[in-house]
């Protein structure tokens, strides 16, 4: 039905217009009330906005598309009052050209979208929508007004990560449609996949819903040494009956180790995690923590063991790799190639590290003002996407740029979407809060 809605937005006129009017009587009067019937769902459901046709998102088809985009509040909306209907949100699919669908849906905090083998995943405040090249699901569930992170797992259900505030609550949506749900109650942290489980780096600090059992954990591997006053552990958020998240993992907490990351390096029983690492004694000394010398290092946890270990990363003349408020690694987009861990931060700093060696380099950062765009990111093997949004004006450009060896590059440029970007009689100002790439489609190395 998608694929006949995108021929009427496109025909539909020229059939109204020409007619047949070779055929006889009953058959041209049927053919009238088709194309005027065909022009009504027309009027209905599409509406142009330069390059970009809206629809509802019933009416939604991947087609040609190769970016998916959700907008939503975000860093400049926070103080609007975003009344969660359907005009708060949107989700836009784009061509390699920068044209394409949207569809109005409900505003969610922090909204996030994946596509993978099966399609389009992403949400609204109580459902969750499935595009693909034949149409669009809507699944429903429990209402969630944020989202932390979505997922794909191997088995092909996808899982939403939501809440923090109170503890956690993972929905895994099953490829059958059933709904899977699960709270962790007072638990947060960084939150990242390691195969079909969905876990948490965090500590009895921040998460007091798993204390009790993190400390019995500590004291059974420590032999009745002394517990340390703060414990670090590593939780498990999905497939869990308990009210308590599993403790997998648990260590002494660390002062100054910090990390706010969606993601880590996999490794079967082995999770790692790019952090930052401050030096408290150099802030003591200098009197203020934004001088404080603040280091790249790798946590790693084996889950096998329940053991940590933290890697210094080290630049290619042996010394450590620093950090400061120019140069940082909070909420990275992040792929493996080879034996590199390959990420972009949130504010567009690309790093590479060796997680065998500890090895680190930074590669480059992003080449226009974070006063003036705003940025989100995604990665492939070959480079680093960056979707720019022009606070100004709202216009909206894909750049790319490789890992290694190049520059960054355009790949498309649009105005369309500053429509609905910007503040309207009947809503409010949105941001790209994230956006996803069509799997296999790499068209900025090409």
């Amino acid at each position: 039905m998608g694929e006949r809605l995108d021929e009427l937005c496109e025909t539909g006129a020229d059939e109204q217009e020409h007619g047949h009017p070779k055929k006889p009587k009953r058959i041209r009067r049927w053919a009238l009330l088709v194309v005027v019937l065909s022009v009504a769902a027309l009027a209905w459901s599409c509406v142009f906005h330069g390059g970009l046709t809206r629809k509802p998102a019933s009416f939604l088809t991947t087609s040609d598309a190769v970016v998916a985009v959700r907008l939503g509040s975000g860093s400049s909306t926070a103080g609007d009052d975003f009344r969660y209907d359907d005009y708060d949100g949107w989700i836009v699919l784009l061509d390699a050209d920068g044209r394409g669908q949207v569809a109005a849906v409900n505003n969610v905090l922090g909204g996030d979208v994946v596509w993978n083998e099966r399609g389009v995943f992403y949400a609204a405040s109580s459902h969750d929508f499935l595009t693909t090249q034949a149409g669009t699901q809507e699944i429903g569930r429990g209402d969630r007004s944020d989202e932390r992170q979505r997922y794909a797992l191997p088995d092909g259900a996808l899982a939403v990560v939501s809440g923090e505030e109170f503890g956690y609550e993972v929905d895994t949506v099953h490829v059958d449609g059933r709904v899977a749900s699960v709270e962790n109650d007072k638990t947060g942290g960084s939150v990242g996949q390691c195969g079909a489980r969905i876990l948490a780096i965090t500590d009895t600090k921040e998460s007091r819903g798993i204390s009790a059992a993190a400390f019995a954990a500590y004291a059974a591997r420590s032999g009745g040494e002394a517990s340390p006053t703060t414990l670090a552990a590593v939780v498990q958020l999905n497939d869990h009956d308990g009210e308590e998240s599993p403790v997998l993992a648990v260590a002494p907490m660390i002062d100054g180790l910090n990390s706010l990351q969606h993601m880590f390096a996999c490794e079967g029983d082995v999770i790692t995690m790019p952090s930052e690492l401050a030096d408290e004694a150099a802030a003591s000394r200098n009197g203020s923590t934004s001088e404080r010398q603040r280091t790249l290092v790798l946590q790693r946890w084996d889950l096998s063991t329940g053991e940590r270990s933290i890697i210094p990363v080290l630049d290619e003349a042996g010394n450590p790799l620093e950090l400061n408020v120019e140069l940082g690694i909070y909420e990275y987009e992040a792929i493996h190639v080879g034996s590199e861990y390959r990420f972009v931060s949130s504010d567009g700093d690309a790093f590479a590290v060796d997680l065998t060696s500890g090895q680190g380099r930074h590669l480059f950062s992003l080449n226009v003002s974070r006063r003036e765009y705003l940025s989100v990111f995604q990665v492939t093997e070959t480079g680093v996407y960056a979707l720019k949004d022009r606070r100004v004006d709202r216009v909206v450009t894909l750049s790319y740029r490789p890992w290694e060896g190049g520059e960054w590059r355009d790949i498309f440029t649009t105005r369309d979407l500053a429509y609905f970007l910007k503040k309207g009689e009947l809503t409010p100002t949105a941001d790209i809060q994230s956006f996803a790439l069509r799997p296999g489609w790499d068209g900025g190395a090409q």
